[in-house]
Order: structure tokens, then C-alpha cells, then sequence
């Protein structure tokens, strides 16, 4: 028993400092029916797969990895994607095309993991995130050197379930969709990389996922 409270207390800590939060699978099924990506997409914090699954879904090609594994069987690479080169996240199977990135990134490094998947010279980029992420006056540079094309806010409330609490739910045999929501507003922020500048709202609904 001390050795189970000992794995949950570790799993917590870790779950907090990597801010690893799942994504609901409803709302990755909307934002993928609002946008088209590459064949080649890459999720640089995959976590449990949520994201690299609905990608393989739609016959795309994803390329999960995380700076800690999670137990995601088909997790490529276990590394920090912020300090990536160029020639690890790019095999010789990547398609003339390019790639996308399709992430859910810790939220105190959101702006890291969209200027690093711009560097590495990302198509597209779709990101989850807090709504609260698109305020803030330290990230007022941010968002005027790189406006999104488009915001998703989701009209729904996207519970996302801190790991560690996830996985005691799942170990229990307990459903997540029939736990309470959260007063947390997401939303999807997408960047067409070489259009032009301009931002355009819209929602994603639960209903039509």
C-alpha cells in the first residue's frame, strides 16, 4: 500500500511540474473537422496519445513524442521538443508536404513550443490552450509578432483532467465524461505559417464533434 501511495504521490508531482493535462477527445475531433493538416503531423507532447490517435484516425502520419513517457505505446521520441534540432523530428518518410504540429502544450511555455515549431518550419500549427492564454500583457509581444489565423473557443467547457487524477479515475474504472466540468474556457489557436496576418473567431461545439 505504501509503495501504491508512494507511485501516486510521484506521478502527481510529475504530472504538475510537466503540466500535463489531458485533452477531451471531442474537442480534437472538431478542431479536425474544422482543419485540414499536412500528412505529416507532429505532437511534441503527446502524453497519452489523445491527439496522435485522432490523427492516425484520419490516415495521417503522426509523429508523437514527449519530454516524458506516459506510457503511450506508439510514442516515437522521448525528449525535450524545445531543444530539438531539425533533423530529429524530420524522417525520410515526411512527405514533400511538410508538416503540421498538433499540440497541447504546458501553458507557461505555450509561446515556446509555437515559436520553436515556426523555427523548425512548421505549415500549420493547431495548439490547445487556456483562452486566458490569448490575454496577459507579458505576452503582448508575442501575439503581435505572431497572430494566430484563427481562434476556436470551445462552446462547450473541455474538461481537461490533470494526469495523475485521470489515471486514478481510469484505475477505478470511472467514466470522465460523467465527472463535473470545469469553469476553464479553451480554445484552439491556428496558424497557416506564410498567409497573411488577421484573425478570425469562431467555436467548436461538443454536438458536432
Amino acid at each position: 500500500m505504501k509503495d501504491l501511495e508512494n507511485g501516486n504521490s510521484c506521478l502527481k508531482e510529475r504530472s504538475i511540474t510537466l503540466e500535463h493535462f489531458e485533452t477531451p477527445k471531442w474537442a480534437v475531433d472538431a478542431i479536425l473537422k474544422k482543419e485540414v493538416l499536412n500528412s505529416f503531423v507532429i505532437d511534441p507532447c503527446c502524453g497519452t496519445g489523445v491527439l496522435s490517435e485522432a490523427a492516425d484516425d484520419r490516415d495521417l502520419c503522426a509523429f508523437p513524442i514527449d519530454i516524458h513517457n506516459w506510457g503511450y505505446r506508439k510514442q516515437q521520441l522521448t525528449a525535450d521538443f524545445l531543444t530539438m534540432p531539425y533533423t530529429a523530428i524530420t524522417p525520410e518518410y515526411m512527405g514533400a508536404d511538410g508538416f503540421s504540429v498538433l499540440m497541447n502544450p504546458p501553458f507557461s511555455k505555450a509561446c515556446e513550443f509555437v515559436e520553436k515549431s515556426i523555427e523548425l518550419g512548421a505549415r500549420k500549427i493547431i495548439c490547445f490552450q487556456r483562452f486566458s492564454w490569448w490575454e496577459s500583457l507579458k505576452r503582448k509581444d508575442f501575439w503581435k509578432k505572431y497572430p494566430p489565423s484563427r481562434v476556436y473557443i470551445c462552446g462547450n467547457r473541455a474538461s481537461c483532467w490533470r494526469h495523475d487524477l485521470a489515471e486514478q479515475y481510469r484505475l477505478k474504472g470511472e467514466d470522465l465524461n460523467t465527472k463535473s466540468g470545469t469553469p476553464t474556457a479553451h480554445a484552439w489557436f491556428v496558424w497557416d505559417i506564410g498567409t497573411p496576418a488577421g484573425t478570425l473567431l469562431g467555436h467548436i461545439w461538443k454536438d458536432e464533434a
